[in-house]
């Protein structure tokens, strides 16, 4: 059990192998904000023998403006701020209103951003592979105490339908469950015999594509200048149509992940050469991910370059027979095309911490799980 600076892990090479978390961490040590402009952590590496994760390290700063993929102050303050700004009951507004703006405060009294993501690949979403069935659970907990005893440290991600025992030995160690969103299921181990493929919206949707006008290219057939395309396609959608505090993924970033071969994309090319359309694939053996999606927002809805994008993932899904985390978002959408709701959590460690952290964070696993969580279920988002 070894965590790696990204220093050791040229020397290390033979012994670590060059795997992509590994290829992941060196390219972040070398480039940082230069592929995500609003992310500002260090990477290491966790290489337990059996498998190799991205470890991400932040010491309590305040950047600024820091992504909540590596920033709980972030995720649970300015994110859950912006979620409640979106709420169409206009009644809860004000009192979630005030308890983001309550756990933004006790947050920065006790310096949550003093914190270790383990498995942390700097996306809405992160995976965990299949095989990994959480034995060194303990030897890894026990590391992080020894290494970090003054920071959190934590699991994002995580859902009982993908993650179920990984959570119960989580728990079992003495992690605290934080409730952060609902993302939506689709379960593709069945293939085309999968339920959400029989769904009628998602049935129209493979027609469209099946019609379309559009060329789907694979990232092996892009040239390098077609990547400040695919960033600005992500930027119309995830940051000006949805949220700025979105990561703020880069061409360099995604040119990478093509090429480190942890990042599979998709775009939708018009018949005049120009791509209206991009969808990137995170996946591990069991599950994929879409942490990219964009397309030209100003061109006409009844393209469906949305659907389209959508069934790409579907297809893939059914066609490797594993199940699609589509993450959050877009939920009435997702719903009618078969998308199951899950409550994502963190799992979070904080025992080793002085008592008003623990009860801060203790209090706000109590309210996301008692009060967050079952209305996010309700109003269905």
């Amino acid at each position: 059990m070894r965590l790696l600076d990204p220093s050791e892990l040229g020397e290390a090479s033979a012994a670590v192998g060059d795997s992509p978390a590994a290829r992941y961490v060196r390219s972040w040590a070398s480039k940082g904000r230069s592929l995500i402009g609003n992310v500002e952590t260090r990477l290491l590496l966790l290489d337990s023998g059996a498998h190799q994760f991205p470890v991400s390290v932040n010491n309590g700063e305040s950047h600024g403006g820091n992504c909540y993929v590596v920033s709980p102050l972030a995720a649970y303050g300015a994110y859950a701020q912006e979620e409640v700004n979106r709420m169409k009951m206009r009644r809860l507004r004000l009192p979630f209103s005030w308890l983001a703006g309550a756990v933004t405060s006790l947050f920065r009294s006790i310096q949550a951003d003093r914190v270790v993501f383990i498995n942390n690949w700097l996306l809405s979403t992160n995976l965990y592979p299949a095989a990994w069935k959480g034995d060194d659970l303990p030897e890894i907990t026990q590391l992080m105490r020894t290494t970090y005893p003054r920071h959190v440290f934590a699991f994002r991600s995580l859902n009982s339908h993908c993650n179920g025992p990984l959570i119960a030995r989580l728990k079992a160690l003495g992690y605290v469950s934080i409730p952060s969103r609902q993302v939506y299921i689709f379960d593709g181990r069945a293939g085309d015999e999968a339920a959400f493929r029989t769904h009628h919206n998602t049935q129209r949707d493979a027609a469209l594509l099946a019609r379309s006008r559009y060329r789907v290219r694979r990232g092996d057939e892009l040239k390098d200048e077609d990547f400040e395309r695919l960033e600005q396609l992500y930027n119309l959608l995830y940051l000006e149509k949805y949220c700025h505090l979105n990561p703020h993924y880069k061409a360099e970033w995604l040119q990478r992940g093509h090429q480190e071969g942890w990042l599979q994309l998709r775009v939708l090319q018009s018949p005049e050469g120009r791509i209206d359309g991009v969808v990137g694939w995170f996946a591990t053996d069991a599950t994929l991910s879409a942490p990219i999606v964009g397309y030209d927002t100003a061109l006409p809805i009844k393209l469906g370059l949305y659907r389209q994008l959508t069934q790409l993932c579907f297809q893939e899904a059914a066609a490797r027979r594993i199940v699609l985390n589509f993450s959050s978002g877009a939920p009435q959408f997702k719903r009618m095309r078969g998308g199951q709701p899950q409550i994502e959590v963190s799992m979070v460690y904080v025992k080793h911490l002085p008592w008003k952290n623990r009860i801060i964070w203790g209090l706000l696993g109590l309210l996301m799980r008692t009060i967050a969580a079952p209305v996010m279920k309700a109003l269905k988002v």
